[in-house]
């Protein structure tokens, strides 16, 4: 979305100007603000349903206790008038940090084509990293996926934003199920589509790995994880994983991945939850251990090329906004 100095949405508050919707949700919108005092900008989240903002600010509270580096920073939450054009009524809101690089999404997206493959798990590894933590919390996300990774500073650092249908992972020191249909098309779980209550951090695993699928490939692996309508099976590529993943490799026609990623990403989006690999199993995996028994500075190294390939994106997304 192409923005100019003139562009602008309305007031909230009768403080922050909003001058850009980033994004349009069912029950909430992001914009782009600053407050007209400080000139200071934020993404406020504006919402329609009282419950929703309940949930998501208790979230967002205890995240903010954490002071883990992994996360859009929460910065405060109140109610107000929202002057839109004609109309005036009275708002929920949250106040986060703006993200004045994007998402992650934006970068892969910009020419359709994944990371170089050891950039790739360098970028991985930080996203399991922050999951991992989050989980440690006792909260699942329920949305990962790259729109929800957004980006930070010269050295492109990655934080998750986006907890609108994040759930608590224990009830009572008790680990619960959860339930409802939460995620994204094509990223949700197959047991979120079948209608059945679910392990929030299995979901999580799901969703986490078609993600790294898109960072990879650059396109997702199927369309969606539902794999019967109406009592019929329906012609997804998922159910080829389901029944025989050498055909779904076949029929993708992908050459050149390693045999360690195609293991593991068969076992993160296997259709029995229980089949999936914890966090930690990930991290320990054959095809990340490259980057997980690296010593600090050679890490760096490693983000050194990461940070090239992705200075390189944002390039062409400015060219394209030019």
């Amino acid at each position: 979305m192409k923005e100019s100095d003139f562009d602008y949405v309305g007031v909230l508050d009768s403080k922050y100007i909003l001058k850009l919707k980033l994004w349009d949700g069912v029950s909430s919108s992001v914009y782009k603000s600053f407050d007209n005092f400080s000139k200071v900008e934020y993404a406020i989240k504006v919402f329609d349903d009282t419950s929703s903002f309940e949930r998501e600010r208790s979230i967002n509270e205890i995240i903010s206790k954490s002071q883990k580096p992994f996360f859009v920073k929460y910065i405060s939450s109140s109610s107000g008038y929202l002057d839109i054009g004609e109309t005036h009524e009275s708002k929920k809101y949250i106040i986060f940090e703006f993200y004045p690089k994007g998402d992650l999404f934006e970068l892969i997206n910009v020419n359709t084509k994944g990371l170089q493959e050891q950039n790739c798990k360098v970028m991985a590894y930080k996203i399991l990293l922050a999951i991992q933590a989050l989980h440690k919390m006792g909260i699942c996300h329920l949305d990962i996926k790259p729109d929800n990774i957004l980006i930070f500073g010269d050295n492109f650092e990655i934080k998750i934003g986006d907890f609108g249908v994040s759930s608590s992972i224990y009830r009572n020191n008790k680990k619960v199920l959860q339930s409802g249909d939460v995620g994204t098309y094509g990223y949700k779980a197959p047991e979120i589509n079948e209608g059945k209550d679910f392990d929030g951090e299995k979901a999580d695993v799901f969703s986490f790995g078609v993600l790294l699928f898109v960072l990879l490939i650059g396109i997702k692996p199927f369309l969606t994880a539902e794999i019967f309508y109406h009592g019929r099976k329906v012609k997804q590529l998922y159910r080829y994983i389901v029944t025989n993943s050498d055909y779904y490799w076949k029929i993708m026609g992908l050459t050149g991945l390693s045999l360690e990623f195609k293991k593991l990403f068969i076992r993160m989006v296997a259709y029995d939850p229980n089949e999936r690999p914890t966090i930690e199993e990930i991290l320990d995996d054959d095809w990340f251990k490259e980057i997980t028994n690296l010593k600090e500075e050679e890490f760096k190294k490693y983000e050194e090329k990461l940070i090239i390939e992705l200075k390189e994106r944002e390039d062409m997304i400015k060219k394209e906004k030019s």
